[in-house]
């Protein structure tokens, strides 16, 4: 019998993503796929902005934004008429090197994927079908088939379903339900080649008719064949009402599916093979839903019918076993969520299975108390967002894509006026943005229901008037436990025992930024000097040591510090006074709790405090903030509060 700490099912994107999370943390697993070959279609297509900063953590990804197209924003028109524009490039977020989606095949998604997993040395494991699961007390057996028949048996510590709609790890567990039902209408898809059209490229367009919905995504805005131009680029065309357009649009000899097949397919979430589409069904669309001058379709690739459901399941977690992704939630293809949510369920799955394997093989310094309610944080965090997700999903879908021909004629008549006005308000489009683009994204204040969560503090955080995704960019937000850490640069001073001070080190200039230097499979902690009142609240190097010896002798996980000082402009430097000022003192080594060995805090200098700012430690007091592996903030405050907060880890977090 094979064994491991974890066996991955499904090497999707979410799969694949937590095989990266679990490599990262050094932690042995097994990930199998029962297809023999990625497939080539191109499925889901875009890669929301804060997946890109979280996919950023295992390789360039750059690399995958090459190869596919940045998206500033969308087109409404409705009656082949334009009613709206949505600009997302205007919205002011400084805070990423990603701002805007990509749209890019899932192919190429997964290829990339693939690149990142073989730099750690890793590998899907292929033409393997996981045929049963059956946990006890110490573990899960896995039954592996292969095409020939031959079967293996797989035990491991902890099994995770990324096998689907259909999963059948979900199939397998205690006490997993996935309540939800069908939509009412298929969706046709088609992708293809656009000639002679006016269609925008680096936007999508979404176009309402009186029978249904059609909506163009740009895939690749051109192709490398000779002879072709750009405005034969690769694009998504999908429309609504799959069944009424099929109907009564030109056919062209479509094979006979038996009834009972039909009927089958029709109760399945997915593709669908009776009745497929033609390109004649969507060069009719173009002509009577989009606006004059959409061009002629030519050259498909794929050409497929969907049936949709959204269903969820009641719990992330059945003991050793657990479900990620599809297998956890499926729903319309509204804001093109789906892949971006699984893939955010593995990475916050990751790291956490990840502490508790370490630790396991580490002495076992965690409790089992402790352990059990890091995994159930998996649950507290990821069943709310996946529950905020079908519902906003549904709605958005029930009303753009319905079937009814009233609710289209209302529709037809009231977005003309409401649109152009909803889209012309800033902040509305910030708050819509946050939603989709992921940034809005929060585990603070979960609980209830979904269990309590321990790994983000209760504090108030601190005062930010950094890009609010509720309220106007004038109001005040806080950045809190659970939020993401917003990204900002600063200049690298080295990492040395001391001899060198910071405006010594200043001039080389080595920028990075947050999001770069709290990479990795560690905590990390940042502790900010503040800018000062009068040179009195400004904290010096050693005071931050002070601080980072305090918190790392309660945190047994691996962490890293960073000591991130206020540096002034020359004048304001100049009229400060003689004190001491921040980062003029003398780089010092913390000691680490697990080893009680010297490690060297990093040191960093934060021009005009702009970075400070972004975590609202404007004020002039000095501050830390508690980072997660998974890139959000866990426990953030003023240095004032420190007590407090190692207070709350040693009877809370306990990790």
């Amino acid at each position: 019998m094979d064994d491991c700490d974890v066996l991955i099912v499904g090497a999707g994107p979410v799969g694949t993503t937590l095989a990266l999370e679990l490599a990262l943390q050094g932690v042995s697993f097994r990930i199998v796929d029962k297809s023999p070959a990625r497939s080539e279609k191109s499925r889901a297509l875009i890669v929301h902005p804060r997946t890109l900063e979280l996919l950023d953590r295992h390789g360039t990804v750059d690399k995958l934004i090459s190869r596919g197209t940045i998206t500033r924003g969308g087109v409404l028109n409705i009656n082949r008429k334009l009613v709206a524009r949505v600009d997302l490039d205007d919205l002011d977020i400084t805070d990423t090197n990603y701002p805007l989606p990509l749209m890019v095949s899932q192919a190429e998604t997964e290829q990339f994927l693939d690149e990142c997993l073989a730099e750690y040395g890793k590998a899907v494991e292929r033409a393997y079908a996981a045929t049963s699961t059956a946990q006890d007390a110490n573990g899960v057996t896995t039954t592996l088939e292969k095409p020939d028949g031959t079967q293996i048996m797989v035990r491991s510590k902890y099994v995770v379903g990324c096998d689907g709609a259909h999963s059948m790890v979900r199939h397998s567990a205690k006490n997993l339900t996935f309540d939800g039902d069908a939509y009412p209408q298929d969706f046709i898809l088609c992708d293809a080649r656009l000639r002679n059209s006016n269609v925008a490229r680096d936007r999508f367009t979404i176009c309402f008719g009186e029978t249904g919905l059609l909506a163009f995504f740009p895939i690749q805005s051109s192709h490398s064949d000779e002879g072709e131009g750009e405005e034969d680029g690769l694009i998504r065309l999908i429309a609504s009402g799959g069944r009424s357009v099929l109907k009564h649009s030109p056919r062209s000899g479509s094979p006979a599916v038996p009834a009972e097949q039909q009927q089958k397919e029709q109760r399945q979430h997915g593709e669908q093979t009776h009745e497929p589409p033609t390109l004649a069904h969507f060069q009719s669309l173009l002509d009577s839903i989009a606006p004059p001058g959409s061009g002629t379709v030519h050259s498909p690739i794929w050409l497929a019918r969907f049936r949709l459901h959204h269903r969820g399941v009641n719990s992330y977690r059945s003991d050793r076993v657990f479900v990620a992704g599809d297998a956890a939630h499926i729903h319309s293809p509204a804001g093109g969520q789906g892949m971006n949510v699984g893939i955010q369920d593995a990475i916050n799955l990751g790291w956490k299975l990840g502490t508790v394997l370490k630790h396991h093989h580490n002495d076992k310094r965690l409790t089992d108390e402790a352990k059990e309610a890091l995994l159930d944080s998996y649950h507290a965090e990821r069943y709310p967002v996946g529950r905020a997700l079908l519902q906003g999903t549904d709605r958005i879908f029930s009303f753009t894509a319905t079937a009814s021909p009233w609710i289209l004629r209302v529709r037809n008549m009231v977005l003309p006026w409401v649109m152009p006005l909803l889209v012309g308000v800033k902040w509305f489009r910030k708050r819509f943005y946050g939603f989709i683009s992921g940034f809005g994204t929060t585990y603070s204040g979960l609980g209830g229901s979904a269990g309590e969560n321990c790994v983000v503090g209760g504090g108030d955080g601190v005062n930010t008037s950094w890009l609010s995704w509720s309220s106007s960019s004038s109001l005040q937000k806080k950045v809190r436990g659970g939020d993401r850490l917003p990204d900002g640069k600063v200049i690298e001073l080295g990492r040395t025992a001391g001899g060198k001070t910071a405006p010594n080190l200043l001039a080389e200039r080595k920028e990075t930024s947050l999001h770069q230097l709290c990479r990795g499979a560690s905590w990390h902690l940042l502790l900010f000097s503040g800018a000062g009142t009068e040179g009195r609240d400004a904290v010096t190097v050693e005071g931050l040591t002070l601080a980072g010896e305090r918190v790392l002798a309660v945190v047994q996980s691996e962490c890293s510090v960073h000591c991130i000082f206020y540096h002034a402009a020359e004048e304001d430097r100049g009229s400060a006074g003689q004190g001491q000022r921040p980062g003029d003192g003398k780089l010092q080594p913390v000691q680490t709790a697990a080893t009680g060995e010297s490690a060297v805090a990093s040191s960093y200098a934060d021009p005009e405090g702009r970075v400070h700012g972004v975590l609202g430690l404007d004020n002039g007091s000095a501050g830390y903030v508690m980072v997660r592996p998974d890139g959000y903030v866990s426990h953030i405050g003023y240095l004032s509060s420190l007590q407090e907060f190692v207070k709350e880890w040693e009877t809370r977090v306990r990790i």
